[in-house]
């Protein structure tokens, strides 16, 4: 068979690859604050699936059969939706994070925490992969706002639990 053939599958392969879209980008937004409280504490609150429904907005309850750590599935409810999330960062007492497996499969919520004089700076990251253009867009414009008001939320949940 010739280079030239259009049955060569060297070709095929090649026209395949360059009409394939490129992958979407990821759609992040990041809020950080100051939490009045020692990094342990706030690690402790983050990570206790007893206290996640006391800050994860909208949350009614979480059950996990086994305290948290990398790679442990949990369920959580909102209103009358149940959703599985999956622990993919725990480096206690500075990071955690969590990849939803349900119906906003792939949404990522990570959690860094450096120490500060007297407090815990909490950096909260949600990073979202579209699997398509309108929904890229749909994430990048319509959504910045709720999404932001969500980690604000998140944060000023945390800090209401650890108030003295």
């Amino acid at each position: 068979m010739d280079r030239g053939d259009p049955g060569d599958p060297r070709l095929t392969a090649r026209r395949r690859r360059a009409t394939l879209p490129p992958p979407m980008r990821p759609v992040s937004h990041t809020v950080i604050h100051p939490v009045a409280a020692p990094i342990e504490r706030v690690f402790a609150v983050l990570t206790d699936p007893a206290r996640i429904a006391q800050w994860l907005p909208g949350c009614g309850g979480v059950e996990s059969p086994v305290p948290l750590r990398k790679g442990v599935r949990f369920k959580a409810r909102f209103g009358n939706r149940v959703t599985e999330f999956e622990v993919v960062d725990f480096a206690p007492p500075t990071a955690f994070g969590l990849v939803e497996r349900g119906e906003r499969n792939g949404w990522k919520t990570l959690f860094r925490l450096d120490e500060t004089a007297g407090s815990t700076a909490v950096t909260v990251r949600d990073v979202w992969a579209p699997r398509s253009v309108l929904a890229w867009l749909r994430g990048r414009l319509r959504e910045k706002r709720q999404v932001e008001s969500q980690l604000e939320a998140i944060l000023a949940n945390v800090r209401k639990l650890l108030a003295p």
